[in-house]
């Protein structure tokens, strides 16, 4: 990937390069960069110059300092939301909405799967926030709205035999693994035939079967136990790409950069998926972090970055079959950072006046649900009353299942004595 620039950075950046080098002339650079003096003579000349092969190959140019935010935004491929600023700046309202980017790799059925687990994740928030009101709900409720092309996206990217660890805010990667309905409500309601045996109201819960493992509550935590598990699977022999999801606030512990390094060190088959809702709780960006996307870390882990629009579920879904693409060819794991929006809370408990309304207008007109159903009318694939006809079904299955479940007993009191050691 070349990138051109002005005649005066060219000759600044060629005088740090012949320093770095230790004598003058294109030819030094040509015996280190392994080409032709014709060819560097040539990027000299038109002032286009492969960059990331520079980086590489003449590490000892202060290359962040003289190119600064230039630099990293030719480093990590970004397609992000026009307008958007890191919290609490505000966004440029007015920007304009971009059209869905479409995947060549999805066909019109699949958009029609993405939708509609997309509507389930979106339905299956606003039951619960409703049953939480109703005091029907164990412990809290952390509603994704507004993060489903991120879940959906993402998980639809990998095969049946790979990996998930998901958070508590990714109900999305469940309906698209075929998650049982009936256990995930009654898991969320700590009824009989929880999927934690009643014992947790939410998604703390391993479903081996449909190779779902997670959540770990001290979220930095859950990446390890999913980096470990890419570890154990090579030395199994195993072909396994595993996916792990993090908020931002997450990606600001310990554990997320002891585990993201091990990744990148041995080069194992991971997707780090990093869900930027643009507050760690109360905490927003620009608080949280000095660099402009988390995503530009991966140049200091040595491994592959990518910032991506999380609104868009098809831009979501080919930047994570990339990231897929390269695990399996052994080339390491990709740190992705999607940004995105929580409309609610950090919970149910927290009303979110902290976010100024600037922002929540901002990406209320980007709800990733309505943008891909509005995608799907204009391409001729759904129309306007079969989306509502689906989002009716999907509501009628949910009611039945919930009512059917809260008629369940809770589990007996020494189900809590299982598997905890005493």
């Amino acid at each position: 990937m070349e990138a051109r620039f002005e005649k005066a950075v060219i000759e600044r950046l060629w005088r740090a390069l012949e320093q770095a080098l230790g004598q003058p002339g294109e030819r030094a650079l040509a015996h280190r960069l392994g080409v032709s003096v014709a060819t560097v003579r040539r990027w000299r000349q038109t002032g286009r110059l492969p960059l990331p092969l520079l980086v590489m190959h003449v590490p000892e140019v202060a290359w962040v300092h003289l190119l600064g935010e230039e630099l990293l935004g030719l480093l990590i491929p970004q397609a992000i939301p026009p307008g958007w600023q890191p919290t609490p700046a505000l966004p440029d309202e007015s920007a304009p909405i971009p059209p869905i980017r479409a995947s060549e790799r999805l066909t019109d059925s699949e958009r029609c799967h993405l939708l509609e687990w997309m509507l389930w994740a979106r339905e299956f928030d606003q039951a619960f926030i409703r049953l939480y009101r109703q005091g029907h709900t164990i412990g809290g409720v952390f509603a994704q709205m507004g993060n489903e092309a991120v879940s959906v996206g993402a998980a639809y990217a990998l095969s049946p035999h790979d990996a998930l660890f998901p958070m508590h805010r990714d109900i999305g990667v469940h309906f698209v693994r075929g998650q049982d309905l009936q256990a995930l409500v009654a898991t969320h309601l700590g009824r009989q035939g929880s999927l934690t045996r009643g014992t947790d109201g939410t998604v703390h819960y391993a479903d081996p079967e449909r190779r779902i493992y997670g959540n770990i509550s001290h979220l930095g935590a859950m990446v390890p136990v999913a980096v470990g598990y890419a570890l154990a699977a090579r030395l199994k022999g195993e072909d396994t790409v595993v996916m792990t999801f993090i908020g931002d606030g997450g990606a600001q512990t310990g554990e997320f950069h002891e585990a993201v390094n091990f990744a990148a060190v041995h080069r194992l088959p991971v997707v780090v998926v990093i869900e930027n809702n643009q507050y760690a709780y109360s905490t927003p960006n620009q608080q949280e972090y000095a660099c402009r996307f988390l995503a530009y870390r991966a140049l200091g882990y040595g491994c592959f970055g990518e910032v991506v629009d999380g609104t868009d579920v098809e831009l979501v879904y080919e930047a994570c079959c990339r990231a897929v693409e390269r695990a399996r060819r052994g080339e390491g794991p990709t740190l992705l950072e999607t940004l995105t929006f929580r409309m609610r809370g950090h919970a149910e408990h927290d009303d979110a006046a902290y976010v100024p309304e600037a922002i929540r207008r901002y990406w209320e007109a980007r709800d990733p649900v309505e943008r891909y159903a509005r995608f799907l009318h204009e391409r001729g694939i759904l129309t306007p009353e079969q989306v509502a006809a689906l989002r009716e079904r999907i509501r009628h299955e949910l009611r039945t299942a919930i009512e059917d479940v809260l008629r369940r007993p809770f589990p007996a009191a020494e189900e809590a004595l299982r598997n905890v050691f005493l």
